[in-house]
């Protein structure tokens, strides 16, 4: 069984609070790769020596998980000092005041879901899911927005694919991996379909590292 998340603490509001802190945050997060202090502090537009004090304490906060590893394509004892890099903690944190625990509902739901061999639940569940994305999509706001605000992290790719860098329902999907992907991909759909983007479609294709769904521009 997989912890729960984490009660963010004080010190981890406190940090996040800083704007800079707060931007050098959301670049690692962006980044989907551990990242240097020189890339940090180019992203942020401050100096290497800032960056490294607040990406320094991002990491004490929890916020950040801190490896370190030689350049790539150096290695020997002329390759230098293994650098410091800095990725997003994989430790889930949430806030709530007064205390809830909303993930542990949607994980009950799921298995009670999961158990129903009629397939009736699981009927209900994607319809429900496209159902409530129909009525997003058609609140008129622009579609990476509205994905954004879900928590997807939508990532517009080249070739016009939309791929979600985060999964909203992570901690549920880890035990329920088909039903959950079923559920995003009827919710996307329904945003589709609510928003009139008729030229795009939302596939199941999973990948490590991101949402199972991803949005294709033809129709």
């Amino acid at each position: 069984m997989s912890k729960m998340p984490q009660p963010m603490t004080q010190q981890m509001l406190k940090t996040l609070t800083d704007p800079v802190r707060r931007r050098l945050f959301d670049f690692v997060f962006a980044s989907g790769k551990p990242v240097g202090r020189d890339e940090a502090a180019a992203a942020a537009g401050i100096s290497r020596t800032l960056a490294a004090y607040h990406l320094d304490n991002l990491g004490e906060a929890g916020l950040l998980a801190i490896s370190y590893a030689r350049p790539q394509g150096k290695t020997g004892p002329g390759a230098g000092r293994p650098a410091k890099l800095y990725a997003p903690a994989h430790q889930e944190m949430s806030l709530n005041v007064p205390p809830r625990n909303y993930r542990l509902l949607g994980s009950l739901l799921a298995t009670a879901a999961a158990s129903d061999d009629s397939g009736v639940v699981l009927r209900a569940l994607l319809s429900a899911a496209r159902s409530e994305g129909i009525e997003l999509g058609e609140s008129g706001a622009d579609l990476l927005d509205l994905l954004r605000d879900l928590g997807y992290e939508p990532v517009q790719e080249e070739n016009g694919d939309i791929t979600m860098a985060n999964c909203p329902f992570h901690l549920v999907a880890r035990h329920q991996t088909e039903m959950v992907c079923s559920m995003n991909r009827e919710l996307l759909s329904g945003v589709l379909t609510g928003c009139r983007c008729d030229a795009r479609r939302a596939e199941l294709n999973p990948a490590e590292g991101r949402c199972c769904v991803v949005i294709h521009p033809e129709a």
